[in-house]
């Protein structure tokens, strides 16, 4: 007994809130140490004084009836009341009273317990000032839906004032369709605490004191009280947010392009007029409907796909190019522009007929143009053929008679030199016509364009001058690309060349070659780069002038250019992006008035090795047309005099190596008599025989006649009666070993259709005197 009692006596010492115990008639007996703390009394001060003394008047009356209550045997709950400190200031307690029985069962006294709530009220305060500033109404329901509590913002938004609903049941303050429904998710609430997560927000219509009904979003939490818990709910005022929806609408409607909301299950959310008019549907044929029905079935899946990726994107936003059925069956071309917007998909759908109509008259354009290029370009190679070949023939006498009389010969070579530069650029722009319209010759192989844009670092550092900084980054392991050497190396010359004029006063001219497999179609490119698909992406960046959105747009065109008459022909980017798009590859520029250039070319790659080839088609270090190899027309010697195209011989045509002596017989085939006359002359000069026919069956006769003293055929290729290739193949049986070396003005349409040609060199009209000797060997 003794042990418990010192137990007990140790409890009450050490507990943290006031315990006082007092005889029936309310005299205190009893005092632990927390209660000398929150009253300031010492025990000794207190003892066998009435309890009274600590209740303040405005409680007297109340507390002791709560006293007198447990004196009869009936202990009380949680009772929140004040009490006098010895310095005379109100402490805000929460008490709870017990009877102290006796041995014999009879009451003696009570206890009480008091915990000190000054900070807890402290703590109240503030929450109910946060409560007050808060711009939601805020209320407390209980279990019987009725208002506890109001914060000021109900009367600012609601019209009633805290005292008038406090006690109000809470369905009153929302719209009378929507009543029913809230007090049975009340109920269902207080019911199964377990619904309580899963109901959190409430779309409501909240009715204010004057008959006003306003869209609101309700936000619901849980307060424990003594009582039981209490539903809080916060109400936002969406008014302000549905006038802005409506301006939305409003300006969706506006907007002439199709824009179109898709739920996260593939199901139309949102139309405006735009998809109306795009699509030939009223909308309440669009809304609730699958999206997939307004694309054809066979681009389902795919745009499928790239949905589900701006939906799981942390960039939510992706165009994507796909044809849509309209009402009659017609398919739209469309440009669609989808961004993920909360949980839907906002799709601005813009019709592009026009401009694929547009696409496909450049097009025809283009092929019209290279039809016309094709046409002439075998005759006026063949003019200029004839031009550069007297115009050699005279110079190599005038240079001699310039030599020993410079004062009267002179002038005459430097106007034969001048002749021989006109026929160069009337070669080139003539060149240039037809790679742009996609009918120049060239031979594509697999090259690996490290090795390529290394052997051209000095070219293209001739193209600036030297107060232009050049970089050249090539990134490792870049893709091999199907492409002619010489093209590769005419793409970047001539845009080094563009990007250097556009900087007369000097600065930084960067080229960078990598990898890049597009995550998405880039419709920045022309055309759009393709998704997935890999590139080799060339780029050159300069530090000039920069370009307008209007230049930037017509960049391209043939004969556009910007620079001053007689300074530029308008073909060098037309040139470029032929020969990108013969290849497969697309285009793009970035340039803005005074932040420079970046010219964006991208090749697809192949996964084919590449073979040992260098610059001009020369194998990796021989040197550009040493008439050993092969190799299309390029920006520099190719174009400017003649080029040799071809490869190792194939079909019985070898071609020459250090190995092979050179030759001194040419049997020379072409239906030119000048062509014919002057290059019979030219290498006659050099120390050649020379055997001459104007025709195909003419050429087999002389080589019947003179078999045992051929070696080289040098042959046309479009002769009347019969062509190149098939008087090659005919000699070839009459000569075994004699090399084949075709010479043509333009004949890429024959040479499309004759495997055969790819097997000797291709020396192109007009070519220099240098050219002929090199590729004879």
């Amino acid at each position: 007994m003794k042990r418990g009692e010192a137990l007990l006596s140790s409890v009450v010492r050490s507990a943290a809130d006031a315990i006082i115990g007092c005889d029936a008639q309310g005299r205190i007996t009893a005092w632990n140490p927390a209660a000398e703390r929150i009253y300031g009394y010492h025990c000794d001060e207190v003892r066998r004084r009435p309890v009274t003394m600590m209740y303040p008047t405005d409680v007297f009356e109340r507390d002791w009836q709560v006293f007198q209550k447990a004196l009869r045997g009936t202990p009380t709950g949680q009772h929140r009341t004040v009490r006098l400190r010895k310095d005379g200031t109100r402490v805000p307690v929460r008490m709870s009273f017990a009877p102290i029985e006796g041995v014999d069962g009879s009451v003696r006294g009570v206890v009480s317990v008091a915990h000190e709530l000054t900070d807890e009220i402290r703590s109240e305060a503030r929450m109910v000032a946060v409560l007050q500033a808060t711009p939601d109404p805020i209320i407390g329901v209980d279990r019987d839906g009725r208002i506890v509590f109001a914060n000021a913002s109900c009367e600012r938004l609601l019209g009633y004032h805290q005292d008038e609903l406090i006690g109000r049941h809470a369905r009153t303050l929302f719209a009378e369709e929507d009543r029913a429904d809230l007090v049975e998710l009340r109920e269902r609430l207080f019911t199964d605490p377990r619904l309580r997560d899963e109901t959190r927000t409430l779309r409501t219509r909240m009715l204010r004191k004057d008959g006003t009904v306003l869209p609101g979003e309700t936000r619901l939490s849980w307060q424990d009280e003594p009582g039981g818990p209490l539903l809080v709910a916060a109400t936002r005022d969406l008014s302000e947010l549905h006038r802005a929806e409506e301006r939305l609408r409003a300006l969706l409607e506006t907007v002439p392009d199709a824009i179109t909301g898709i739920s996260p299950d593939g199901l139309i959310v949102l139309v405006n007029q735009g998809t109306e008019r795009l699509l030939g549907y009223p909308r309440d044929q669009l809304l609730g409907q699958p999206y997939a029905r307004l694309i054809p079935e066979e681009e389902r899946g795919r745009v499928a796909g790239m949905v589900a990726e701006v939906f799981a994107a942390a960039e939510p936003r992706m165009v994507i190019y796909t044809e849509a059925i309209r009402s009659d069956g017609v398919r739209v071309p469309t440009e669609n522009t989808v961004t993920r917007f909360d949980t839907m998909l906002l799709v601005v759908g813009r019709d592009i007929t026009d401009r694929v109509l547009a696409e496909r008259e450049r097009a025809q354009r283009l092929a019209s143009l290279g039809q016309l290029a094709g046409g002439v370009a075998h005759d006026f190679n063949n003019l200029l053929a004839i031009i550069s070949n007297y115009a050699d023939l005279l110079g190599e006498e005038v240079n001699e008679l310039a030599g020993a009389d410079p004062d009267r010969w002179q002038p005459v070579a430097d106007d034969l030199t001048r002749i021989q530069q006109a026929a160069q650029r009337g070669a080139a722009l003539t060149q240039q016509l037809l790679t742009f319209s996609r009918r120049d010759l060239n031979r594509p192989r697999v090259l690996e364009p490290g090795v390529i844009l290394r052997q051209l670092r000095p070219a293209l550092r001739a193209t600036a001058d030297d107060r232009i900084d050049l970089d050249l980054d090539v990134a490792p392991d870049t893709w091999p690309v199907l492409l002619d050497p010489g093209q590769l190396e005419q793409i970047l010359v001539n845009l080094c060349t563009n990007a250097a004029e556009a900087m007369p006063d000097g600065g930084r001219l960067r080229i960078t070659a990598d990898n890049l497999r597009p995550a998405r179609a880039d419709p920045s490119f022309q055309p759009a780069a393709e998704e997935g698909r890999r590139y080799l992406r060339l780029r050159v960046a300069d530090t000039g002038a920069g370009m307008s959105v209007e230049t930037s747009a017509r960049a391209f065109e043939p004969f556009f250019t910007t620079k001053a008459k007689g300074t530029g022909t308008g073909l060098g980017l037309a040139a470029v992006h032929g020969i990108v798009g013969q290849a497969g590859g697309c285009l793009a520029i970035d340039s803005a008035p005074g932040a420079g250039t970046t010219m964006t070319v991208l090749l697809p790659a192949v996964d084919e090795k590449s073979a040992a080839v260098g610059v001009g088609g020369s194998p990796a270090g021989g040197s550009p047309g040493d008439g050993s190899s092969a190799g299309g027309s390029s920006a520099g010697d190719s174009l400017a005099g003649g080029s040799v195209a071809g490869g190792s011989a194939a079909g019985g045509f070898p071609a020459a190596s250090a190995d092979v002596p050179r030759p001194r017989v040419i049997l020379l085939a072409d239906d030119e008599d000048e062509i014919r006359e002057s290059t019979a002359r030219i290498l006659d000069h050099h120390g050649f025989r020379v055997l001459t026919a104007h025709d195909g069956p003419s050429a087999l006769a002389v080589a019947e006649q003179h078999r045992d003293e051929i070696d080289v055929l040098l042959t046309d290729v479009i002769m009347p009666r019969m062509h190149g290739g098939e008087l090659a193949a005919r000699v070839a049986e009459l000569i075994p070993g004699v090399r084949v070396i075709y010479m043509s003005g333009y004949a890429e349409p024959l040479l499309d259709t004759e495997p055969s040609y790819a097997a000797a060199p291709m020396l192109e009209k007009p070519f220099t005197t240098a050219n002929l000797l090199r590729i004879l060997g």
